[in-house]
């Protein structure tokens, strides 16, 4: 659903997504210990995770935002005028050698966990709303772990229609090429380390596919130059 991307982009990003739909059904909220019983590491070591990311936001750092990072993304990162900042970590299975130094308990864990293929703490400015969107690659699951929730206000995510209010130190698991959307309408940051985990792929045929795909994205991700882009400065 990236805005800025041509034609022939949207054409395959679709067909693609339609094709993954008729081979793979999974609910908009997915369980945990089914899908990624994994979680249980991060939620037993969120504190230390929660005591690197905090730190580097206190440094003074600057981290860019989703569109800096990413610009296909304005649509839904640079819409109200507030910050949606991420620090990556990991992107499709490479790692940012500088940006992973800042978070080093976090990385260790996270190379533990080889289903993990991106990895990046998210960061929502008081007040700020992502609009309705969906992911365009079926391949992997979104796991989100709760960082710092704010105490006052309304903060959520709604997948598919349904809300989830996180919970300090607790996960969720969603298949984000459901529409999705955030709302924080508070006056306190929110922060989420994201991982993107791999799906299961069912049959030959479909994980050759799947493979080919992984490494088209991987391709754009060095064509867009991301890494650079997601630099700490």
């Amino acid at each position: 659903m990236q805005n800025n991307r041509n034609g022939l982009f949207k054409f395959f990003r679709d067909w693609n997504l339609k094709f993954y739909n008729s081979k793979i059904k999974t609910p908009a909220y997915l369980n945990l210990e089914e899908y990624f019983p994994e979680y249980k590491i991060l939620e037993e070591n969120w504190k230390e995770i929660k005591k690197e990311v905090e730190s580097v936001i206190k440094s003074g750092k600057t981290i860019p935002k989703f569109h800096e990072v990413d610009n296909g993304q304005e649509y839904i990162s640079d819409n109200d005028g507030l910050s949606w900042n991420l620090l990556n970590l990991l992107l499709y299975d490479m790692w940012h050698k500088k940006n992973t130094k800042l978070c080093p308990k976090t990385t260790s864990i996270l190379k533990k966990i080889k289903v993990v293929k991106s990895a990046y703490f998210s960061i929502l400015s008081p007040g700020k709303h992502i609009p309705p969107h969906k992911g365009p690659y079926k391949g992997i699951i979104r796991y989100q772990l709760a960082i710092s929730v704010p105490k006052k206000g309304e903060c959520k995510i709604f997948v598919d229609g349904t809300p989830h209010y996180w919970i300090e130190g607790k996960s969720v698991l969603f298949d984000d090429t459901y529409t999705h959307e955030v709302v924080n309408n508070t006056d306190e940051h929110r922060i989420a380390l994201l991982l993107d985990v791999k799906r299961s792929i069912p049959g030959f045929f479909m994980r050759q596919y799947d493979h080919f795909i992984f490494g088209i994205i991987q391709f754009l991700v060095i064509l867009n130059n991301t890494f650079s882009k997601s630099k700490i400065k």
